[in-house]
């Protein structure tokens, strides 16, 4: 028997792929608009197929966007706690 569950999970699965698909010829097409030849080994094309992706599917943006703001959030408190232990280092002296 198919669980529910399981089902639910292959297609969204199945929607990502397809997806990506999507969001590959975007990107291509894009770029080739540009006359700019697409290297599939260079970080810029998969940093905008991620952003093209992100634009269109809800669960990608969201994901991306609670990633960057913890990791803003990380750096802030650890910048916070440095500039604070500095300064008073620097006060106690």
């Amino acid at each position: 028997m198919n669980n529910p569950k399981t089902k639910l999970r292959e297609n969204k699965i199945t929607q990502l792929i397809l997806l990506e698909i999507l969001s590959f010829s975007i990107v291509v097409t894009l770029l080739d608009s540009f006359s700019i030849q697409p290297k599939i080994t260079s970080i810029y094309f998969y940093v905008l197929l991620l952003l093209v992706t992100a634009l269109i599917y809800k669960p990608v943006r969201l994901f991306l966007t609670h990633s960057i703001s913890f990791i803003s959030r990380s750096l802030f408190s650890n910048l916070k706690s440095f500039c604070t232990t500095a300064i008073s280092f620097l006060l106690h002296k």
